[in-house]
């Protein structure tokens, strides 16, 4: 697996490694119950667990995953999301990517792009296949993932950290060029 990632430009979009940087723009998004009430993590109280959040987890994941740190999706030069490769399955040559927005961009197409791009440099690194899952209840995220091409895989109980229990579904796409 690369461990950078390549700056990209997606018309107004600009993805690029997340930077320490960039943590006021990411507590801004992650202080938001809205935004992250389906994400394993959040809300944000301060910014400093931002600035941790990237220090400790985003710039280690090179190291300890043999992951890349992710990409900020940007605009006018402020963090207005985020989307990564959060876990790699070697024995089924397969990795999932996680995502989020903060709200005043959701319903423009910009995550429809940024997937669209990472789902593509996937394949292009060598993956047989990708996986992106949601909590059943985030019928925002289940509609961009089936109207993407992604084909339901199955489904498991997830534990977000919120004292319940939520059904996630779980969504791939093949390389099919590989077989």
């Amino acid at each position: 697996m690369i461990t950078k990632l390549k700056e990209k430009r997606l018309g107004n979009i600009y993805l690029r490694e997340i930077e320490e940087a960039d943590y006021l723009d990411y507590f801004l998004i992650g202080k938001d119950l809205e935004t992250v009430k389906y994400l394993n993590w959040g809300p944000f109280i301060k910014p400093a667990e931002a600035l941790y959040t990237i220090k400790e987890i985003f710039n280690n994941r090179p190291i300890n995953d043999d992951l890349p740190k992710g990409y900020a999706i940007t605009m006018d030069n402020h963090m207005i999301g985020m989307i990564d490769y959060h876990s790699e399955n070697l024995k089924e040559n397969s990795i999932e990517i996680g995502y989020f927005l903060k709200r005043e961009y959701w319903g423009k197409g910009i995550m429809r792009k940024c997937v669209s791009y990472m789902v593509d440099l996937a394949f292009s690194l060598g993956f047989s296949k990708v996986y992106l899952g949601s909590i059943i209840d985030n019928l925002r995220s289940i509609h961009l993932i089936e109207s993407i091409g992604f084909h339901y895989e199955y489904e498991r109980v997830e534990d977000i950290g919120d004292g319940k229990l939520h059904l996630a579904r779980y969504y791939a796409k093949y390389n099919y060029e590989e077989w």
